[in-house]
């Protein structure tokens, strides 16, 4: 399983009514994330960082400001890598593949740009 369909499975299964589904989801699928999660690269984590939990936090709460601050030290800086959507004309930035290669994505979600980085 990839890393992104364990976290689904995990919160499908907390909220299970079966409790020995919810044992699963508590004592067995974290290992196995936790596993798979030593590969993943500081880039790799600060984007699933960045996609898994700061989308879940209260913008006006601090946590939301050190979340954001842990995602830019863990992904590290992508100065010269940032390029133009060739569709829209507006910025690409560059994602850290988890589960996919690398991509660049373009900022204006309407458009939907992607590109292989």
């Amino acid at each position: 399983m990839t890393n992104r369909e364990l976290i689904e499975k995990q919160k499908k299964l907390a909220y299970s009514d079966n409790p020995v589904e919810r044992i699963a989801a508590a004592l067995l699928i974290p290992g196995a994330l936790a596993r798979q999660l030593n590969r993943l690269t500081n880039s790799q984590i600060g984007e699933l960082l960045l996609d898994e939990v700061w989308s879940r936090l209260n913008l006006l709460h601090p946590e939301s400001t050190i979340c954001l601050h842990a995602v830019d030290r863990l992904r590290g800086s992508a100065k010269g890598k940032c390029l133009a959507c060739p569709k829209c004309g507006n910025e690409m930035t560059l994602h850290y593949g988890i589960d996919e290669p690398d991509f660049f994505e373009c900022v204006l979600l309407s458009c939907g740009h992607r590109k292989p980085a």
